[in-house]
């Protein structure tokens, strides 16, 4: 017997794992969620209404009812599992559009900041941080391009020194400040 520990997924209130046939076509099967349990689901004869599938454990008490039948929810789960090896994928731009690369959020009582990477549309690396005061109701929006040395902010909202007493963007050869004309 293999050393190799088996893995289940659990997608849709059930566990799942993949056979494969003599051709290596997935064959895809639900087992018991109960802990400990795990044995094949199987169809119930259980009365139904029209657009329910319903399916059973012999082995224990777990009884489920699903919009479709079991094989055609197992190979949409075979979708799903397979879209898990994008999940870390480079994104390469080819409409223009801004491309989110990471985002964090962080949360205050007084103040709140959201804080985005992304790809300008020519692919350059790009922040955008957008802050605000939850009391007084101002908001602006930062952009730092590293590239340019760049330190920008959105003319629609307001100048960052309402939100801030300064800004300063610090760049490999340059530094660049937003301040109020007091500072």
């Amino acid at each position: 017997m293999s050393d190799e520990k088996i893995k289940l997924f659990y997608w849709e209130g059930m566990y799942w794992d993949v056979s494969y046939d003599i051709n290596g076509d997935p064959y895809p099967f639900a087992l018991c969620p109960k802990q400990k349990c795990c044995c094949r689901l199987t169809r119930s004869r259980e009365g139904r209404s029209p657009g329910e599938h319903k399916y059973l454990c012999i082995k224990c008490d777990f009884k489920i009812t699903l919009n479709k039948p079991l094989e055609s929810k197992g190979f949409d789960f075979i979708r799903i599992m397979n879209s898990l090896k994008y999940a870390d994928a480079e994104i390469i731009n080819i409409d223009g559009e801004l491309i989110r690369v990471q985002r964090e959020t962080k949360r205050d009582e007084d103040y709140w900041v959201d804080v985005k990477i992304s790809k300008n549309k020519k692919g350059e690396l790009q922040l955008m941080v957008l802050a605000g005061s939850r009391k007084a109701g101002d908001k602006t929006q930062l952009f730092l391009e590293p590239k340019k040395e760049r330190l920008a902010y959105d003319q629609n909202n307001d100048h960052p020194s309402q939100v801030f007493t300064k800004v300063v963007g610090i760049f490999k050869n340059s530094r660049s400040e937003i301040h109020s004309k007091d500072n």
